[in-house]
């Protein structure tokens, strides 16, 4: 049966490189479950960043910013964030976050319409010149 209440605590973390992400909810095969949606939280610590920039070919993405303070790249266009930022991702468009300041950026990441909104495309090339 599916988990109707579930807890960042509880999800299925996932180290990375200056980073971790932590899955909480993921679309499920059968007759029961989220179908349609994909949750988890990214933590990235002090000058981590999402690497390499992405882009999803079949959904879309939106992050919210729980605590800390980074950039993120959306196509050509450059954005601060704070917590409370809400940031949308269009699906086919490349995007990077990185986190520039000095205390942990804690994000919730939103996935729709399906289970394969979470796959990307890894584009080594898309970066922030700063990290090229």
């Amino acid at each position: 049966m599916t988990k109707l209440v579930t807890h960042e605590r509880d999800g299925r973390r996932v180290p990375r490189e200056g980073r971790t992400i932590t899955w909480i909810q993921k679309p499920q095969d059968g007759p029961l479950g989220p179908h349609h949606s994909s949750v988890c939280t990214v933590v990235f610590e002090p000058g981590g960043r999402a690497n390499p920039g992405h882009t999803h070919l079949k959904g879309e993405e939106t992050a919210y910013v729980i605590s800390g303070h980074g950039r993120v790249r959306v196509g050509n266009e450059y954005f601060d964030l704070e917590p409370g930022s809400l940031v949308f991702f269009p699906q086919g468009v490349p995007h990077i976050m990185w986190n520039n300041g000095n205390e942990a950026l804690h994000i919730v990441c939103f996935y729709a319409p399906k289970r394969e909104s979470i796959e990307v495309l890894d584009d080594e090339s898309f970066d922030h010149p700063e990290f090229l």
